[in-house]
């Protein structure tokens, strides 16, 4: 009775979410002859959430005769929650943001539908051409498109201009010359301020990030071709090592960094780089500190592998669940001329700090003009997560194992790497039954 009673607390819960945020609700706005309403789903709540909604309003405002987008956004555990609950009440929305690397798993649930046919119905002119071409083609499960790309987004090194001017110190553009340069800056600051880092890193977030590209980089993979971990391997171990050896043998950073304890100290001048997210751009710039921004390439490899200049990246990527309406052509037409919109005029969304997947979006003066968005790295050493219905499954579980790697110098590689690939055959044999 207490589980009964639970579950219609979270539907009512659920529901009330929908009704009060617009994007649900029990009335349907019609096709005939008139305006059409789209439901807006997605996960964008912070500054770059702000320049979403002014996104949406410059659409609304140039197809106010005809198209009209109402947004609904909430934080993703919340967000990812409501889709699973409420899409197959039919109470979803017309279009949504997914992360690419649940795009095959939501498809293979039949939460969300192919594209194509929307594409040719509507006659929108959207094709792979005028994408990134590994990030459009990560979006393809059995042969059927399930979503268009809106961005990719990746982490990138933050770091102190005036620092190393004042070390007389060039950028690094591999590890031994990144190590050199923050063991430089370390040495001399610590001797007035003894809470100064040279690289800083939270054991916590964006770890995920920053093992995944020593993984690429030390020619490692996330998943087999049957979707099984692939990571407790020779390149696996040295994937954890390059990263944790940051911490325990360079002694680039203290231990046991909390979430934002990095980036607090690298804006308040205590630290020379910082590996963060390209949607903290705007943090950075309001902070005030002068800074620039190099990739991750080469920092992560310990020999001199094919892979080394890899870096990872993933998308938020439009899709359709599965219509709540009758879906006619009208509404096909209306979903894809906004999400051509979006990602034409993504050089708007880039202001957030995301890079356009969108090939025409990124050769605008616009886009060309950002001062930072280069410094994330060539978009020929992009990397998109593997593909697999069950990617989150077999990969997830090697998170905890890296920040345990991270706070303990005495951690075993191995016995870490086994517990995790554990942990996933685990969990892709309930998702799999």
């Amino acid at each position: 009775m207490k589980k009964i009673m639970v579950l219609m607390m979270i539907v009512a819960a659920a529901l009330t979410f929908v009704a009060c945020r617009g994007g649900g609700g029990t009335t349907v706005p019609t096709d005939e002859g008139g305006k059409i309403s789209l439901k807006f789903w997605n996960s964008l709540t912070g500054a770059d959430g702000s320049v979403m909604r002014g996104l949406i309003a410059q659409f609304n405002q140039e197809h106010k005769d005809n198209i009209e987008v109402i947004e609904t956004f909430t934080n993703e555990v919340d967000y990812y929650t409501n889709i699973n609950l409420l899409v197959p009440m039919k109470k979803g929305p017309d279009v949504m943001i997914m992360h690419s690397y649940l795009v095959q798993s939501y498809a293979n649930t039949g939460l969300i539908v192919p594209l194509e046919s929307y594409i040719e119905t509507s006659g929108v002119d959207i094709k792979s051409s005028d994408y990134m071409k590994d990030i459009f083609n990560s979006l393809y499960f059995e042969n059927k498109l399930y979503g268009v790309p809106l961005d990719v987004h990746t982490v990138g090194i933050y770091y102190n201009k005036d620092l190393l001017d004042k070390y007389g110190l060039s950028v690094p553009t591999n590890r031994e010359q990144l190590i050199s340069a923050a063991k430089t800056v370390q040495t001399g600051e610590k001797v007035t301020s003894s809470q100064f880092w040279g690289l800083p890193l939270s054991t916590t977030w964006p770890s995920e990030w920053l093992f995944t590209a020593s993984l690429y980089q030390n020619n490692g993979l996330e998943i087999d071709q049957n979707g099984d971990p692939a990571y407790n391997t020779t390149q696996g171990i040295n994937a954890l090592k390059a990263l944790t050896d940051l911490i325990h043998v360079e002694n680039l950073s203290p231990l046991n960094l909390g979430v934002d304890q990095d980036l607090f100290m690298f804006q308040t001048g205590k630290a020379l780089f910082h590996i963060q997210g390209s949607w903290m751009l705007n943090s950075m710039i309001e902070s005030g500190i002068n800074f620039g921004v190099l990739p991750v390439s080469q920092m992560f490899n310990l020999s001199d592998t094919a892979t080394k200049n890899q870096i990872p990246v993933r998308s938020h990527t439009f899709v359709v669940p599965k219509p709540s309406v009758d879906m006619t052509e009208r509404r096909q037409e209306a979903i894809m001329t906004f999400v051509k919109y979006l990602g034409d005029h993504s050089y708007i969304w880039a202001t957030a700090g995301q890079i356009p997947a969108s090939n025409i979006a990124r050769a605008t003066t616009e886009y060309q003009a950002l001062p930072y968005h280069a410094g994330f790295g060539d978009i020929s050493n992009f990397r998109i997560s593997a593909q697999s219905p069950y990617f989150h499954q077999a990969f997830s579980p090697v998170y905890s194992r890296v920040t345990a790697a991270m706070s303990n110098k005495n951690y075993n590689a191995q016995l870490l790497l086994n517990a995790a690939v554990e942990e996933a055959l685990l969990l892709l044999q309930e998702a799999r039954s």
